[in-house]
């Protein structure tokens, strides 16, 4: 496996006319260098391999678990009879469920923390259950993948119900690990939920540092131990994150984008977001509109072929 542009898997593709879905890669698709409009909840069934990002190279074998966002490319290369199920499910609506789990301890780890620290810090860490707490999620992900293949009154809510009770049965296992981070990420959790939250506020090192009930020393210097990031430069990927989103899904203003991630100064917006993105909010957006154009120009031309 190369690390060339990656392959953008189409969500259209992997979740027609639903939140979630399961998919049990081949060999080749393994192999192919991607990225993906979705999420993925990654269980290594068995086998062993390498997981191949641009920051680095991963381990993994049986009983690793997982969460890939997007936006990151990824591969795996070496893979000794690796086994993977991917869950996958649509990112808008999981935020949308994310006060649902509000207070399950490790979930603002599993499922935001870890997955933005491997993708920018190459983080390995990593959720491993044991022998007898694989098999206890072995059977969800066997219902799981059972409704969603089936046709029936009801699927939708069903297939959440079971994707909530995988969520939350590995928030479990996770407080129940001895990872040597984990400690230190559930002691940040509290404080990476309540940013998450509140983002677009005003919000100060000593309010932060209060939430997670540390001085603002001893804050500062665990959380750029753990994240690899200031607690505001942490802030500020959120916000941009935020950003990007909206430009992608609404018609607003850039002044507009820029108050409601918290930047009531247009001009410093700008500036994070281009040191960010690598490109000012108005060139992000003029991205966007080609490679929207370029879509709309194959389906015609796929139309006229029809």
């Amino acid at each position: 496996m190369t690390k060339s542009k990656p392959v953008t898997f189409k969500k259209k593709a992997f979740l027609q006319n639903t939140n979630f879905s399961v998919s049990h890669p081949t060999t080749q698709t393994l192999k192919t260098y991607h990225n993906h409009e979705f999420g993925e909840l990654i269980f290594v069934l068995g086998g062993k391999g390498i997981q191949v990002t641009q920051e680095g190279e991963t381990q993994l074998e049986c009983c690793d678990v997982f969460v890939m966002e997007g936006e990151q490319a990824h591969g795996f290369k070496n893979t000794n009879n690796l086994d993977i199920v991917y869950v996958i499910f649509d990112l808008d609506h999981f935020n949308t469920l994310r006060k649902k789990f509000e207070g399950l301890k490790g979930f603002n780890v599993l499922f935001g923390l870890e997955p933005q620290l491997r993708k920018n810090y190459n983080f390995k860490s990593k959720l491993k259950l044991t022998e007898k707490q694989m098999e206890e999620i072995t059977i969800l992900l066997n219902l799981y993948e059972k409704e969603c293949k089936l046709n029936l009154p009801w699927k939708e809510k069903v297939v959440e119900n079971y994707f909530k009770n995988i969520v939350v049965n590995l928030c479990r296992y996770y407080s129940q690990t001895s990872i040597a981070s984990k400690d230190l990420l559930l002691k940040l959790e509290k404080t990476v939920n309540f940013m998450r939250n509140n983002f677009a506020k005003d919000l100060s090192l000593e309010k932060l540092a209060k939430t997670a009930k540390m001085n603002i020393s001893t804050f500062r210097r665990l959380f750029k131990q753990v994240t690899g990031y200031s607690p505001i430069t942490f802030l500020q990927q959120l916000r941009i994150a935020k950003a990007q989103r909206l430009f992608l899904t609404t018609n607003l203003k850039v002044k507009h984008v820029s108050i409601k991630v918290g930047y009531n100064n247009q001009m410093y917006f700008v500036k994070i977001f281009k040191n960010t993105v690598g490109l000012t909010p108005k060139q992000y957006l003029t991205s966007i509109r080609e490679s929207n154009s370029k879509k709309k120009k194959k389906t015609k031309k796929v139309k006229k072929k029809a």
